[in-house]
């Protein structure tokens, strides 16, 4: 299930502090590396979201701590039957809990700039996003459903990124893409197909 934030302006610096210092030391001290009120913001609020869908959907009132891929993709020790994805951008913080792999990714709508799109999109989605009423949301669309997979499958983003969504390497897999122009973000969920997608209940 979906855990989302997108209300991040309304955060008073008090309550970020309180927030950041109610963290385990370990991300506390992560959230403490990022210069800047964003993303420290950002850092905390992902893994409070995390705590909150464990809470709610598993009873877990203990912090949890996390282990890592080879390709830096975080799991929970010990919770082999409990599969989370977070991703956050300045406008919205997520979390993604479910009981099979899953990825999620929240960007905000950017300009599809012709030299970003060309470089990450294979040719069909390049006339995809140019030939939109607005590239913008095209190209964001995309880039968080390629984004999605490559967490989904753990691997980090690879040279396949042209490719990524292309039959052969999405194969057997589900993605769903909201966006939320209010808020000016969009986010993609993708799960193998096996496994229904749940936003919410």
């Amino acid at each position: 299930m979906l855990y989302i934030n997108d209300h991040l302006e309304d955060i008073l610096a008090e309550q970020l502090e309180k927030a950041i210092s109610s963290l385990p030391l370990w991300r506390r001290e992560l959230a403490l590396k990022f210069k800047h009120m964003e993303g420290r913001r950002e850092c905390a609020l992902a893994y409070l979201e995390l705590c909150r869908g464990l809470h709610l959907e598993y009873g877990i009132t203990e912090t949890p701590s996390f282990g890592y891929n080879q390709s830096g993709k975080p799991f929970l020790p010990g919770q082999s039957h409990i599969h989370f994805s977070l991703s956050h951008c300045k406008k919205a913080i997520g979390c993604y809990i479910s009981s099979a792999p899953c990825g999620l990714d929240i960007e905000c709508i950017r300009p599809a700039k012709e030299t970003l799109v060309r470089y990450c999109m294979n040719d069909e989605e390049c006339e995809q996003i140019f030939s939109a009423p607005n590239p913008d949301i095209a190209f964001s669309s995309l880039w968080t459903r390629k984004e999605a997979v490559f967490k989904l499958k753990g691997t980090g983003i690879n040279d396949d990124i042209k490719d990524i969504l292309s039959p052969r390497n999405a194969i057997g897999i589900s993605i769903l893409t909201v966006p939320n122009l209010y808020h000016g973000y969009i986010l993609s969920v993708a799960q193998y197909s096996d496994t229904k997608i749940q936003l919410w209940k």
